[in-house]
């Protein structure tokens, strides 16, 4: 999708109180420097060749979703970058990156802004369809979003800013619940290995009716048998 602004919108975008693009392979690269990780590295933190882990780092925008495995395995918010803020919240422990479905987000920003799918669709230059293809979207490529963000007049890095903390079990499992799918075995969902460290201890607290799953604990001795 390549969005067609006007001469207008186009000075707005430039000039406006808005997100600006920002090449964000430079910004990953900067964020490696200050950590001392080499290509290498970001590559394993990554599960990824070498070689593309090298793209990523050439790529002057990036889909959110991309971006939010980046901010995880750099401990680093790159979208406060584009919120005028440069600190990142980096190293702040308990840290719950927000879950963000871009399309929705949109939708409400155009309900709340009075503004139809089609006079959106004019002011982006594309056609109705793609406009609708575009609101079911879960993630977007940064530099349309900044587009977006200034042709609305809503910041929508600023959702992807918002730094949460797990504070009880109730609220690890309401997150770890909004990544299953209906037929989806624990096994297979992605977190870090504190995130599931944090879960099966705070599962271990409650009472056992009111576990999501069943934990076995196994004494060390029998395991040696």
């Amino acid at each position: 999708m390549v969005f067609k602004l006007s001469l207008f919108n186009y000075i707005m975008v430039i000039s406006g109180n808005f997100p600006v693009d920002i090449n964000i392979g430079s910004l990953i690269e900067s964020r490696m420097e200050t950590m001392h990780i080499s290509k290498a590295e970001f590559a394993r933190r990554m599960q990824m060749p070498q070689s593309n882990a090298s793209r990523i780092l050439k790529k002057e925008t990036m889909d959110t979703s991309k971006l939010q495995v980046i901010c995880e395995k750099l401990d680093y918010n790159f979208f406060e970058e584009f919120c005028g803020r440069e600190d990142g919240h980096s190293g702040e422990e308990g840290r719950r990156w927000p879950t963000v479905h871009i399309g929705s987000s949109i939708e409400r920003q155009l309900k709340e802004s009075k503004m139809t799918q089609s006079e959106f669709a004019h002011q982006l230059g594309v056609k109705q369809p793609e406009v609708s293809r575009l609101l079911k979207r879960a993630d977007l490529d940064t530099g349309k979003l900044v587009v977006i963000s200034n042709l609305l007049k809503y910041n929508f890095f600023e959702e992807f800013c918002v730094v949460k903390k797990a504070t009880s079990a109730a609220d690890l499992i309401e997150e770890i619940q909004s990544k299953m799918t209906p037929i989806q075995p624990i096994y297979q969902m992605q977190f870090t290995s504190e995130q599931y460290k944090k879960f099966l201890m705070q599962q271990l607290e409650l009472p056992e009716e009111e576990r999501i799953i069943k934990i076995t604990v196994t004494p060390k001795d029998q395991n040696k048998k």
